[in-house]
């Protein structure tokens, strides 16, 4: 009797384990290097995406990770991006949590444009993000769009 209790505490405690697991994780997405050409237009990368709808669905984003590279000794304006708006990036890698509880398999996409009319134009490369994700009743109480007025480093 004592050692069936055990078999069922400890398989509750694995079933417990493997649904804590699933309840967070992370995708990373990269996009092909882009051309800035233009400081009054922004040029946009390709949408990066988890690698399946599985793999974040009924999730919400937490802390999202970017990174790109610009060549040596050359800034860019850069903001990162969903269809609902954008955040501006202070360089070419950091974290944000100004894109917390939206769903975890919406795509993001870079907004590059020159710093000045006179730079010449540059290839952005290396473009990558990393979205933690977990479900969506670990999400703070504010909304988006919450967040996106209070933190004043987000665009539409």
């Amino acid at each position: 009797m004592l050692r069936s209790w055990k078999r069922l505490v400890l398989g509750l405690g694995g079933m417990l384990m493997a649904t804590l697991v699933q309840a967070s994780g992370s995708w990373v997405a990269s996009a092909p290097a882009v051309q800035v050409v233009m400081s009054d237009r922004q040029v946009q990368s390709a949408d990066m995406a988890p690698p399946t709808v599985a793999l974040a669905r009924d999730q919400v984003m937490g802390r999202v990770s970017w990174q790109f590279q610009p060549p040596p000794g050359v800034e860019v304006n850069a903001r990162l991006c969903h269809a609902g708006g954008c955040v501006a990036l202070a360089g070419p890698r950091g974290h944000t949590e100004a894109f917390a509880g939206i769903p975890a398999d919406s795509a993001l996409y870079f907004q590059f444009a020159l710093q000045d009319r006179g730079q010449r134009a540059m290839t952005l490369q290396g473009l990558q993000v990393i979205v933690n994700h977990h479900e969506p009743e670990r999400a703070s109480t504010a909304s988006y769009g919450d967040r996106r007025r209070d933190s004043g480093r987000c665009n539409s």
